[in-house]
């Protein structure tokens, strides 16, 4: 079949004009001013505040599905629980890459995720006669409310636990601490809520020398790298190192919901969303800032987080059983995630005192 010159023409220079536009467009998007506010701005908005909804929400759902349990307590409305249970635990870990703010100074961290579960004062509430009033739960002691005694709850210490075996006062219990988890969470949220005045956010976006957290943007700067050194020197010494030196699952983080490889996953995927500025969509992060001056640190930072997180994937076994069957898998992530850490400490950290000069 014959082709018309003058249409094959028309097609070539219509793609050349396509081509030449992608091109210009990618050039304009790669080269587009970023500001530090640009930056702090996106952080704590598409990520911290993001995070902290979703948080909010999953154990909104996580109560609603405990009421639900402890009205028709079948092995459905069950593993609904556990589902929403493992959804809000998703959130909270990813959310662990910036445990500053509120979540550290009214102690919301230690409330809501202390470890490990303290079994005997945990059978002494179950085998009690208080009630659990939202006052009670909430002057618990920390190892007694939170994500672990709710795991331990839902799944039992084996794992394994159904559904016609929760006591009455079992129930009394998971629908208290899920209640208390969600207060603590909406209150989190609120003090990242740009909408109510005078929160949180409000003095994160707004570095002054009045204000009563952060004199300047440099200060903001170094409280997002230190949040991340901080998550993956947990992990690697403390959720993975310290079970692992010792040779004891008992010190694992999420034991009974086996479900301590995507916590630990999860983790470091905060420190990929604050670097990326993307959690449910994307926008401005650290990285923006970091290709603007130094090409290689950017590579290299990207390049050490996948890293840990693919030797996270290689641990195969559940984690407690891990630490004696994947010595070399489990040490590999260690090893992985310190390596991070180190470049995040000696190499993000003075790039920000470096080029965040206001």
């Amino acid at each position: 079949m014959k082709i018309n010159l003058v249409s094959k023409i028309t097609r070539i220079l219509t793609f050349v004009i396509v081509l030449h536009s992608c091109k210009k467009d990618e050039i304009e998007q790669t080269t587009a001013v970023v500001t530090n506010q640009d930056v702090i701005n996106s952080i704590s908005s598409n990520i911290n505040a993001s995070t902290y909804l979703q948080l909010k929400t999953n154990t909104a759902d996580l109560y609603t599905a405990s009421l639900v349990f402890v009205s028709n307590s079948t092995e459905q409305n069950l593993n609904i629980c556990r589902d929403f249970w493992k959804a809000a635990r998703s959130t909270w870990e990813q959310s662990e890459g910036f445990i500053y703010g509120p979540v550290a100074t009214e102690n919301i961290d230690p409330r809501i995720d202390t470890w490990p579960v303290n079994f005997v004062d945990l059978n002494a509430q179950i085998n009690g006669t208080n009630q659990f009033t939202d006052t009670y739960v909430n002057n618990l002691e920390d190892a007694l409310k939170g994500f672990h005694p709710i795991e331990f709850l839902l799944w039992g210490q084996n794992g394994t636990k159904t559904s016609d075996q929760f006591t009455p006062r079992e129930k009394e219990y998971l629908v208290a601490l899920t209640k208390n988890l969600n207060t603590l969470t909406s209150d989190l949220y609120d003090q990242w809520n740009a909408s109510i005045a005078d929160s949180y956010i409000y003095h994160f976006k707004n570095p002054s020398t009045s204000n009563p957290y952060y004199d300047n943007k440099k200060a903001v700067f170094q409280e997002i790298v230190n949040g991340m050194i901080g998550i993956c020197d947990e992990v690697a010494s403390g959720k993975i190192g310290e079970p692992f030196i010792n040779a004891d699952p008992s010190l694992e983080e999420s034991p009974y919901a086996q479900n301590s490889m995507t916590d630990f996953r999860n983790n470091i995927k905060s420190v990929q969303n604050v670097y990326s500025g993307k959690f449910n969509a994307d926008g401005v992060g650290l990285e923006d800032l970091v290709r603007k001056y130094n090409l290689s640190l950017d590579n290299t930072i990207k390049a050490k987080i996948n890293t840990s997180i693919t030797s996270l994937t290689n641990i195969t076994d559940p984690f407690g059983t891990a630490i004696i069957s994947q010595p070399t898998q489990v040490q590999n992530a260690i090893t992985a995630i310190e390596d991070l850490k180190n470049t995040l400490e000696s190499e993000l950290l003075p790039f920000v005192n470096q080029y965040i000069t206001d």
